[in-house]
């Protein structure tokens, strides 16, 4: 019997229905209504400079079998990583074996050594790495979660990440994330100001739930070790990312500084590689990779076998809110939460969120592709098959 074959891999942007006008009704106007204003690592400039430059937008890879299979992978950066993956990735897994993953990522992250794996590369061989598990899954019927080793758990729990905590709470969510408000540049009152908010939602969600904080690498060490001894009377499950990525030494005196705080980081780590060096040298507590932005469901998946040989734990970064991210939490031995980044308004159901962000062509993207399973009281269950299970009519797709 014949291998069934790659024979295409092909780019596609969402056109979906714009939603309906008379949809569900928000609670409010605003949407985390305690932090308006979130700190960035562009805080140094003045306030008209303050662009965080998001280059593309979300697009589609779809890969082709020969027999008309096919599977879908997503990435952000899009039409900023759609020519890698049309000029360099597809004729690399083009007329290769459905289902040789290894081999399919092995050949794209050598043949993109020349000009380098990180960055819009990882992203778009994210996109072409998912694409491959899904056809693979669709080939035999079966969820990736089973195919990546089999369910390690039968339910997920899950943490909200926004600071319309209120909202989460009727939701039925017992962890909760916020985001920064200050920075470094804010000073002491930026210390101030974050300990009142901390110290709000501590009073709204009580003594014994979770409570984190994303500062999304915006701090310098000496803020991140003052932020630190501020917020220890609120009990922190975790501080996360507070430096920029790329800055082992502060790390190193991070861990040094602050010993009895978990930390938590990853997310802007492209590759397995960054996260590896940090579970080496026990710079992090719990590695947060984003299954798009480390280079993909394989990629991630690798790091977290390893995490897990040395002990230390990974969450995904926003892996509550798609299909790949729930696979990928369900089937890895050492992942204990799933994030749900609750980007809605209060009021609206969570299986109604979606990007606001237009793409190039003026279309908004759903943030929760059609068939996910969205959080009921904090927990998910097993998302469904087979492949993602992703339920997206061919004719939403539009070929870039």
């Amino acid at each position: 019997m014949c291998a069934n074959k790659i024979v295409a891999i092909q780019t596609f942007e969402l056109s979906p229905p714009l939603p309906s006008e008379e949809g569900t009704q928000p609670l409010r106007e605003q949407t985390w209504l305690w932090a308006p204003v979130q700190a960035t690592p562009m805080d140094k400039f003045a306030p008209e400079e303050r662009i965080m430059p998001r280059p593309g937008g979300v697009i589609w890879v779809k890969a082709i079998a020969e027999d008309g299979t096919f599977g879908l992978g997503r990435t952000d950066s899009g039409h900023a990583a759609q020519p890698i993956i049309a000029e360099c990735l597809a004729p690399l897994v083009i007329g290769q074996e459905v289902g040789a993953i290894d081999r399919c990522n092995d050949r794209m992250w050598r043949g993109t050594l020349s000009f380098g794996n990180e960055g819009l590369t990882a992203r778009a061989v994210a996109g072409v790495d998912l694409a491959l598990w899904d056809l693979w899954g669709k080939t035999l019927d079966q969820p990736v979660y089973r195919l990546a080793g089999g369910p390690q758990r039968t339910q997920m729990e899950v943490y909200a990440t926004g600071n319309d905590v209120d909202w989460y709470l009727e939701l039925g969510f017992k962890k909760f994330k916020l985001a920064r408000p200050h920075g470094p540049v804010d000073g002491q009152a930026g210390i101030d100001g974050t300990v009142e908010l901390m110290a709000k939602c501590r009073d709204l969600i009580g003594p014994d739930a979770d409570l984190m904080l994303d500062c999304w690498m915006t701090f310098d060490l000496d803020f991140a070790v003052r932020i630190c001894e501020a917020l220890k009377p609120y009990r922190m499950r975790w501080m996360e990312e507070m430096l920029m990525p790329h800055d082992w030494e502060g790390h190193r005196a991070l861990r040094q500084r602050v010993p009895w705080q978990t930390l938590a980081d990853g997310e802007h780590w492209s590759t397995r590689h960054p996260g590896m060096r940090a579970v080496q040298e026990r710079l992090v507590d719990l590695v947060q990779a984003d299954i798009y932005w480390i280079g993909g469901f394989t990629e991630a998946m690798k790091l977290a076998h390893y995490a897990d040989s040395q002990g230390v734990q990974m969450c995904l970064h926003t892996g509550g809110n798609d299909p790949y991210g729930q696979h990928w939490t369900a089937a890895m031995p050492n992942t204990p939460l799933i994030e749900f980044f609750v980007g809605s308004l209060p009021g609206v159901p969570l299986a109604e969120c979606y990007i606001g962000t237009p793409s190039k062509s003026g279309q908004r993207h759903y943030k929760i592709p059609p068939g996910t399973n969205v959080p009921q009281n904090g927990l998910l269950g097993l998302p469904k098959g087979p492949g993602f299970g992703i339920d997206i009519p061919e004719d939403w797709l539009r070929e870039v």
